[in-house]
């Protein structure tokens, strides 16, 4: 790691090997198609941010993180759509379905954050998460409607579950740890 303090950090999930795959592949494809890669160029892995914090103890966030995903399991995941937010940057995403599981999840790591008294950005608390993938932010004008366009014709659903949960540092992106779901036991 370099001596440079990280922007901030983010607690992620991330899909199975091949949903990941499955992402990159798509996101190859607009890139084959004209698409300037940003992202793509940040060694970025799919995933979808369960909290973004600013200056935190982030020793305290990996021990509570890590605790959290020995009490949870796999989940599915579906990327059944694709948009945009209203910002300047141009971010591009893939939207999973919103399931109860998943917001389930979400709402509990968000509790046990507040009772450690730790804050996350205010974008991704409980009732004013908006649950994506990000598949490339911070395209010129031009670019962002080729890519948008460009979703329209070719974007299929990707489907399998999610898989894990990690914590990074950003900007640089540093992979700090990641932690297995355990697959659910079907009976």
């Amino acid at each position: 790691m370099t001596d440079q303090k990280p922007k901030g950090y983010a607690v992620q999930l991330y899909f199975d090997q091949k949903m990941e795959d499955d992402f990159f592949i798509f996101r190859e494809s607009l890139y084959k198609l004209g698409i300037n890669p940003v992202l793509g160029k940040l060694d970025d892995r799919p995933h979808v941010s369960l909290g973004v914090f600013g200056d935190v103890d982030i020793d305290r966030v990996v021990e509570i993180t890590s605790a959290f995903a020995r009490l949870c399991t796999q989940l599915p995941a579906q990327l059944d759509a694709f948009g945009a937010f209203p910002t300047s940057s141009n971010v591009l995403y893939l939207l999973p379905v919103p399931s109860q599981p998943l917001l389930k999840l979400h709402t509990q790591y968000h509790e046990i954050l507040q009772k450690e008294k730790i804050l996350s950005s205010h974008y991704y608390l409980p009732g004013q998460w908006v649950p994506h993938c990000t598949l490339e932010f911070e395209l010129s004008d031009e670019q962002f409607n080729l890519a948008f366009q460009l979703c329209k014709k070719h974007f299929s659903p990707i489907h399998g579950t999610f898989a894990s949960i990690g914590v990074i540092a950003f900007r640089p992106i540093i992979y700090l740890t990641e932690f297995s779901l355990p697959k659910q036991d079907i009976k």
